[in-house]
């Protein structure tokens, strides 16, 4: 789902009339001009991929100290928690299933990487529901909250059973020319995730601004080849040099801002082969695109550094039976 520039939805935000996180507490300029180091306790999205074994993805936001974190882990679901996911999956093969933790069990993403919080009170939820500027106004606005969707499958446990990728995001980090992404899996299943970088944008007297760059979370057709078990089970890491984000430059000068190339919409579709370049060199080996499930640059990057052709979510609408009626 493609969201309009004009979208006032708390993820889109692209009028930069404030700054909101995923349970929707609303940060002034002047907020952020003071940078936090403590994590409060929030409700977190994790996308889930895989069908013999699961993964939950981190949905990330540069701008709110809570979700600027990469974090990839191996899911444990109940028997037939995991029976019903995997049917649904089936029925649904492109749709977006999300893993979110009740509300009455939040927690900071360190908790999970740290090992500290290693199962949770879950409940999963297909798409995305609709939303407007009068629920985004609600100060406890979460999109998937039980007075606006159904769950499709809750009251469980949810198992962290082992990190795969825990990443803070650096905001000195400079962005690669090309696209980075960790492969990861386990049996013949393969997924990929973009390694990203929420860059500080202006300078230290403005309100600060991250990005600009995408997230994107998506299965391939079949386990790379020339990778051992456990290199996918741990994760791997290659370049896409057919996905520039930063022009290029021959004078040694660096393009950022307006003249970025970070994509606004999925940069290949499924079935497409992409020439990856292991850790960014040779060798070069091929992946074959499979589903996208996640792709967005208004989530995670702040307004101010998006371009109108920029500022989207594509993802899965959640289905009408699964909507809360008026």
């Amino acid at each position: 789902m493609n969201h309009p520039k004009d979208c006032a939805c708390d993820h889109c935000n692209p009028k930069g009339e404030g700054h909101h996180g995923h349970h929707g507490h609303s940060m002034t300029k002047e907020d952020m001009l003071e940078p936090r180091i403590h994590n409060m306790p929030h409700q977190h999205a994790f996308t889930l991929v895989g069908h013999e074994t699961i993964f939950a993805v981190h949905m990330t936001q540069y701008y709110m100290e809570e979700h600027k974190y990469q974090l990839v882990f191996e899911l444990g679901l109940p028997d037939d928690v995991l029976t019903r996911l995997r049917k649904a999956r089936r029925q649904n093969p492109k749709d977006w299933f999300i893993l979110s933790n009740e509300e009455s069990d939040e927690f900071a993403i360190p908790d999970i990487a740290s090992g500290r919080k290693p199962t949770y009170r879950g409940q999963i939820f297909q798409g995305l529901p609709p939303f407007t500027e009068r629920d985004e106004d609600n100060p406890h606005f979460y999109p998937w909250s039980s007075d606006r969707c159904i769950p499709l499958i809750e009251n469980f446990d949810a198992v962290v059973k082992r990190v795969v990728m825990f990443r803070p995001f650096a905001h000195n980090a400079i962005q690669p020319d090309h696209a980075t992404y960790l492969i990861f899996g386990k049996g013949d299943e393969a997924h990929m995730t973009n390694l990203q970088t929420g860059r500080l944008a202006g300078t230290r007297f403005d309100a600060p601004a991250f990005g600009p760059d995408y997230d994107h979370v998506l299965s391939l057709r079949e386990r790379p080849k020339g990778f051992s078990e456990s290199q996918i089970e741990a994760g791997i890491v290659a370049s896409l040099p057919a996905l520039r984000l930063r022009p290029a430059s021959h004078d040694g000068v660096e393009r950022i801002g307006p003249e970025n190339c970070v994509p606004g919409h999925w940069p290949f579709k499924p079935g497409a082969h992409l020439t990856m370049l292991y850790r960014g060199m040779l060798p070069a080996f091929t992946v074959i695109a499979g589903e996208s499930y996640l792709f967005g640059t208004a989530v995670s990057s702040s307004p101010e550094t998006l371009r109108p052709d920029q500022s989207a979510l594509d993802v899965s609408v959640t289905p009408d039976s699964l909507l809360k009626k008026p």
